[in-house]
């Protein structure tokens, strides 16, 4: 039977919210090599592939995703573990849900800032599509959520509006066809907003075939297979804003949402938000110069 490091397990993680090697290891304070040694570590474990590369950057293998998802919740156990036996004990869990739509870097900051100001409360992470995050936030299995919509509505707290795009590949020619292939995953509040602006002009579009993670999709745009509807600060390499001139139409702004429960731990959910709002209006702050 073989064990798992959760060192490897952090390192992967990092990768994945910084989306390429160097970035994750200045914030994870190793060597590049110390980490690219880490994740080959994982792969041999699992005798797969965990990275692809994307233009400049890197991006997890589908099945890296679904490790992602199921290492941050042995991470977070490691955590408790060594904090319940070591004297630290949580006053209690915040469990907070963070859309894979909006950039990393200050988000991780507000939670580090957090933690250091409240070094007994808990954080456990979970991220993915906005559509799960609301469904998790209304059964209770989530305190605090930040999601992309295409509208607010009661309980959300609008932070602010942003800019969508179409986006492509580098010097690519998809979105000229016809009928245009929409790569956005079938649980992409983008999607619908792209569908109802492209009915507005009778343009004729059909989704890629298939179903796949939003790192799958994403790889299809970057080879020039469709065209997808993201904000401006989640445009990888190897993608960009498509130029259009005006062949395809403009489209609304999306609303960038945050869910606060009012049940027993609403104080410190409240305060978790007050982070969150400040590391958002900094991202914006620094994609708008």
């Amino acid at each position: 039977m073989r064990n798992l490091d959760i060192a490897t397990l952090r390192s992967l993680q990092g990768v994945a919210e910084y989306g390429a090697v160097t970035r994750a290891a200045e914030a994870l304070n190793m060597t590049q090599s110390a980490l690219s040694m880490q994740i080959k570590r994982l792969e041999e474990v699992f005798e797969r592939p965990l990275l692809e590369k994307q233009g400049r950057g890197v991006v997890l293998t589908d099945f890296a995703q679904l490790l992602l998802t199921e290492s941050r919740k042995l991470v977070a156990q490691n955590d408790a573990i060594i904090a319940r036996f070591t004297g630290i004990r949580p006053d209690c869990c915040l469990r907070v849900g963070l859309t894979t739509d909006w950039p990393t870097k200050h988000l991780t900051l507000a939670v580090r800032n957090f933690r250091e100001a409240n070094p007994t409360v808990e954080i456990v992470l979970t991220d993915g599509n906005s559509a799960n995050l609301i469904r998790q936030f209304g059964q209770g299995e989530l305190d605090v959520i930040l999601t992309t919509e295409a509208d607010c509505r009661e309980p959300a707290i609008n932070l602010m509006q942003l800019p969508l795009y179409w986006v492509g590949a580098e010097g690519g020619s998809a979105w000229q066809q016809r009928p245009l292939v929409l790569t956005n995953a079938l649980s992409c509040a983008f999607l619908d907003i792209a569908v109802v602006a492209l009915n507005g002009v009778e343009i004729d579009w059909q989704h890629a075939p298939g179903i796949g993670s939003c790192e799958r999709n994403l790889m299809l745009t970057a080879a020039d297979q469709g065209v997808n509807v993201l904000l401006g600060g989640s445009i990888r390499p190897g993608l960009e804003r498509i130029d259009h001139a005006g062949g395809l139409p403009r489209l609304p702004k999306a609303f960038l949402n945050m869910y606060m429960t009012k049940e027993k731990v609403a104080d410190m959910a409240a305060e978790f938000g007050s982070y969150l709002r400040r590391a958002v209006e900094e991202e914006a702050r620094e994609l708008a110069a």
